[in-house]
């Protein structure tokens, strides 16, 4: 894993830890919460990745909840078959509230990946031009 890609595992992560201590508080207020996942996004102005990294993240506990699996079921039985369904709804709510954040936000970011790859162009053929003028071999005519 690259330096980059550690960088953006260890951003979700952390922001992954508030999400966490919400859905603590979600248990400890009688499953009820006013929380909402977009508007944490919107504070924390993250970019598509980060975000997928984060939902992705929401996937397992809500794997675990829908589970067959005896160890699991068992695990889950302190809840009452409401609280269960308040809990599925809650992880469900917050993984739409990240889709409803990449969707809201895929225009800006790809205008802003459009200005930057231009840029990034821009900047080469500056370069390729000085190095031309400095090698001595003087202006060049531009092809049309």
């Amino acid at each position: 894993m690259s330096k980059i890609q550690e960088a953006m595992k260890n951003k979700a992560q952390q922001a992954m830890g508030e999400i966490e201590h919400q859905v603590d508080l979600f248990f400890d207020n009688n499953y009820k919460t006013k929380f909402s996942m977009l508007k944490y996004l919107e504070q924390l102005k993250y970019k598509r990745k980060i975000v997928n990294l984060m939902r992705a993240e929401l996937d397992y506990p809500l794997e675990e909840v829908l589970s067959d699996d005896e160890q699991l079921i068992e695990g889950y039985s302190f809840m009452t078959a409401k609280q269960k369904q308040k809990y599925i709804e809650f992880l469900q709510t917050m993984q739409a509230d990240c889709d409803k954040y990449i969707d809201k936000h895929a225009a800006e970011w790809l205008q802003d990946s459009r200005r930057r790859r231009n840029q990034k162009a821009m900047r080469k053929r500056h370069a390729e031009r000085l190095a031309e003028i400095e090698s001595g071999t003087g202006y060049r005519r531009k092809k049309r």
